[in-house]
């Protein structure tokens, strides 16, 4: 009985987990079919495009843990910790984890079809793939943790205090050439053409066209 009422409580919150991934890819959805190719007219509306990453003015750049040749990168960090989960016979110990840190390597540059853009990619859902690094350390004080408190000017600090069981390290990098999509608010800034966050709606970077992106989601 204990193991039935505990698959029945794995099953609701795997049920509502799937209930917000439908509701994201809906919103993510609608987003994309509202947006229409940037062009240099298309200030203060949700615009897309297509097109290959290119090198910024300070040029190609290296990427701090996987030492890859790249024009962009973004780091991020997430700590895992033990949580409990409610159950019909009393709370399960679970592995959740959230992110603590993130560090971009600073603007990213597309050249597509329609317009060149720079990508302020702040608070955007990155799907690049698979990261060029990837590293657990369970320890505080580690040689990844103690190098990656000095890039992040501060060290990082358990939210979860004895339930953390470390830190999860991720990097992702985008080299010359990559194809990339993005969907966003147009902006211009200082004489360019900035695509961001737009307002309490999705904003997608990555390296799949619009439509695998949706067909792929449902």
């Amino acid at each position: 009985m204990y193991a039935l009422m505990t698959l029945l409580s794995a099953g609701i919150e795997a049920g509502a987990d799937a209930v917000s991934k439908k509701v994201g890819t809906a919103r993510r959805r609608r987003v994309i079919d509202k947006a229409e190719p940037v062009t240099d007219a298309g200030v203060g509306r949700l615009r897309e495009i297509s097109g290959r990453a290119t090198a910024g003015p300070a040029g190609q750049i290296t990427a701090p843990f996987s030492g890859t040749p790249c024009v962009w990168y973004a780091l991020t960090v997430h700590e895992r910790y033990h949580a409990w989960r409610p159950g019909p016979l009393g709370p399960a110990k679970v592995v959740r984890h959230v992110k603590v840190a993130e560090q971009l390597s600073g603007p990213l540059y597309v050249t597509g079809d329609t317009a060149a853009v720079r990508v302020d990619a702040r608070g955007a859902r990155l799907e690049l793939g698979e990261p060029a690094f990837a590293e657990f350390e369970n320890v505080p004080n580690g040689p990844l943790t103690t190098r990656l408190s000095a890039m992040l000017g501060g060290r990082l600090r358990p939210r979860h205090r004895e339930r953390t069981l470390g830190f999860l390290v991720e990097e992702l990098v985008v080299t010359v050439g990559d194809p990339l999509y993005v969907v966003g608010q147009a902006r211009t800034e200082l004489g360019d053409l900035v695509i961001g966050k737009p307002s309490m709606q999705p904003f997608i970077v990555s390296r799949t066209p619009a439509v695998r992106l949706t067909a792929a989601q449902d």
